[in-house]
């Protein structure tokens, strides 16, 4: 069970770039069959509510888990209950066969009963938390004559089993966004290795990559990230 590798971050806070940089690391299990371009790779991103439909994600989809925020499918599993799952599918057998690690981007402020391997986390630190505010603005919330709409939790969006029907809001934009990223920030572990979130963007991708490299004892595609992070920075700005 300590075969996984979570990146930890409050939505929005770029947990998805992280973990397509860490898995150019031979130890880790990647998401894709060839190692995408850069340029093409980062396109996927976007500061609009149809997000979901395009980030980059793992082809293993782990339907036993979510990893939305006020959704707990899968939190409170067994430690065998996860090893029966993970043997059903067939990229992750191979994954583990492999003896590389099983990548999730988890955007809960907590960890489901069952985890064990590492952790990274990405730190929404004062001066980053104005810009990861807006950005939030842009991804989750549609205002209408009705309310707010929380695209996440309502199927209009994000058809998902878990999501109701609709998901709105009689709040304020403005005052929901800063509500709910409260509610959404992860406390800092000190066992976790920490990403400031001013650091991808004020492009210290240095400090950012030495972080994910001790994170697994591993080196990275540092010139592809590198390409990589600079694109999705110009994407997300």
């Amino acid at each position: 069970m300590n075969n996984f590798i979570f990146v930890q971050y409050t939505a929005g806070s770029c947990g998805r770039a992280v973990s397509c940089c860490i898995q150019t690391a031979d130890k880790v299990g990647s998401w894709w069959s060839q190692q995408p371009i850069p340029g093409t790779l980062a396109s996927f991103h976007t500061n609009n509510v149809n997000h979901v439909r395009r980030e980059p994600d793992a082809d293993y989809k782990l339907k036993w888990l979510s990893r939305t925020y006020g959704i707990d499918r899968g939190d409170r599993l067994t430690k065998e209950e996860v090893e029966k799952f993970l043997r059903e599918e067939k990229v992750l057998k191979d994954i583990i066969k492999d003896k590389k690690y099983i990548i999730v981007s988890w955007s809960k402020p907590h960890m489901p009963l069952w985890f064990e391997g590492e952790l990274i986390q990405i730190i929404n630190n004062e001066s980053s938390l104005a810009w990861l505010a807006d950005r939030r603005k842009k991804l989750f919330y549609v205002e209408s004559d009705e309310g707010v709409i929380e695209v996440r939790y309502d199927s209009r969006y994000h058809p998902k089993p878990e999501r109701n029907d609709r998901r709105i809001s009689s709040l304020p934009i403005d005052e929901l966004v800063i509500k709910q990223l409260k509610e959404e920030t992860i406390i800092p572990n000190p066992l976790a290795h920490q990403i400031q979130l001013s650091w991808l963007l004020d492009q210290q991708w240095s400090q950012v990559f030495d972080m994910l490299e001790n994170s697994i004892n591993d080196r990275i595609d540092r010139v592809w990230c590198e390409q990589y992070m600079t694109a999705w920075h110009k994407k997300v700005f």
